[in-house]
This record gives C-alpha cells, structure tokens and sequence, in this order.
C-alpha cells in the first residue's frame, strides 16, 4: 500500500521597497503573487525523485546529501531543502509551476517552501523560512536574506 497523496504549495512574491537591504536586515515590503509553485507526490523510499513541467533534467537526491552545492540546476535547491531538513523518508513526486524563473519572483525560494512542506516539514511559517534560507545559502553559496523565502512560507496570495 503506498502513502497517501501528498500535496504542497508556495506562492512567488513581489517586494515594494528594500529588495537590496534584505541582506542586512534592512526593511522590506514582500507580498505574495498569485503565482506559484507546487509539489505532488507520495512520501517513501530512501531518495527524493522529482520531475518538472519546466526543467529537463531530473532531480534525484540522496537522503544523506552532504554538499547541496555540488548538485546541477534546479536539484541543487533540493537538495539544499534535503541536507537542512533531513527527512526520516523519501518522496517521488512532480514539481508544477507558473511562476518563471529569474524574473525576480522568487522561484528559487517557492520551490524550497513547497518541497519542504512536501517532505513533512513541521514548524511555523517563520522556522519554514528559516530552513529554506539556510538551504538555499547551501544551494548557492550565496548569503541571501529571508524575504524570499518569509514571503513564501507566510503568504497567502
């Protein structure tokens, strides 16, 4: 028997003011966007396994992932989610979205909320985005702020 269906959504965001200040603490305005993405799936096995209406490659993660920065493209942001969450189980699903990427909507950061929620993620919208923040400066390397990522986990559009 497998597990029950699991389904998990984060929308995209748009901010008003204080994009560059994120990074410091500075002020900002982030809202939620009617765009989003969503993961669908069944949570089992040793590895996370997700496609992608919009990415070619598969995104095939090991529950163990040591260094999220060594994964390709858009299974890096995955991966990161995997390292810093570190689920008891797998989760082969499918990644939806219509928000596009690089267009300063936060994609990267609606795909972490939606894969940790979908891997069991429990905790406040505030932890939510605490996690995915850590996952993504794991992904990247870069040392972003928690905007995208707040926006994300708390908003509702």
């Amino acid at each position: 028997m497998s597990s029950p269906p699991v389904v998990a959504t984060a929308p995209g965001r748009v901010n008003l003011i204080g994009d560059h200040t994120d990074t410091t603490g500075g002020l900002v305005l982030p809202m939620a966007v009617d765009l989003a993405t969503t993961v669908t799936g069944h949570r089992g096995g040793t590895e996370v396994v997700l496609t992608s209406d919009t990415e070619g490659a598969e995104a095939r993660i090991s529950l163990s992932i040591a260094d999220p920065a060594s994964v390709s493209g858009w299974a890096r942001y995955v991966a990161g989610v995997v390292a810093e969450l570190r689920p008891g189980v797998g989760f082969t699903g499918q990644v939806t979205t219509d928000l596009p990427v690089g267009a300063g909507l936060s994609s990267s950061a609606a795909l972490e909320v939606a894969v940790a929620l979908a891997l069991g993620f429990e905790g406040d919208p505030v932890e939510l985005a605490q996690l995915t923040r850590r996952a993504e400066q794991a992904a990247s390397g870069v040392p972003c702020g928690i905007m995208d990522q707040l926006a994300s986990a708390a908003g509702v559009a």
